[in-house]
């Protein structure tokens, strides 16, 4: 197997990371490490209060879980779900551990029109594991989202992820 690569998933709520990467996880076979999946296993319910505290311990034991899967060489891609990656920090958090297990690193920073990510947002999806999304939080992230400074692919979803899935598919794979 070749060297694991690490790809993060940028951008606001409703914009449509999770879609894409689970779509592409199935033609790529990668494993999904989903921030919102994970605090709902850690902290069930009630226990859920999606505080910075709460993000930090669930985003170490996917740095943790990734890092074993890279040792491993279980799988070629690890997707790193659910979280916006709005601070530099939290991007470099990632690559810095990505570079300790060994592993390339990829971002892939999706957006798409402000009212489009509203719209999806506002509506109701009892399904998803992040039940404090909404088109408040959504604005609340965008004043605070800083650059980022690394290399990326960005992508528009405005029109779906269907169109966007070869494009990111060729830039994981090298297949420009």
């Amino acid at each position: 197997m070749s060297m694991t690569t690490w790809v993060l998933f940028a951008g606001l709520p409703g914009t449509g990371k999770s879609t894409l990467a689970r779509a592409i996880a199935e033609r790529l076979g990668a494993a999904v490490l989903d921030k919102d999946r994970v605090r709902g296993a850690l902290f069930p319910g009630g226990l859920t209060d999606y505080t910075a505290q709460q993000d930090e311990l669930c985003m170490r034991a996917m740095l943790e879980a990734a890092a074993y899967l890279t040792a491993r060489e279980r799988v070629e891609y690890i997707f790193f779900d659910g979280r916006t990656f709005s601070r530099q920090a939290q991007i470099e958090d990632v690559l810095l551990a990505a570079g300790r297990a060994g592993a390339r690193w990829r971002i892939v920073h999706v957006k798409c029109a402000d009212a489009v990510a509203e719209e999806r947002l506002a509506r109701s999806d009892p399904s998803h594991p992040a039940q404090n999304r909404d088109p408040a939080l959504y604005r609340r992230i965008m004043q605070q989202f800083e650059p980022i400074a690394q290399a990326k692919l960005e992508v528009d979803t405005t029109s779906g992820t269907d169109e966007v899935l070869t494009m990111v598919e060729e830039y994981l794979t090298g297949k420009e």
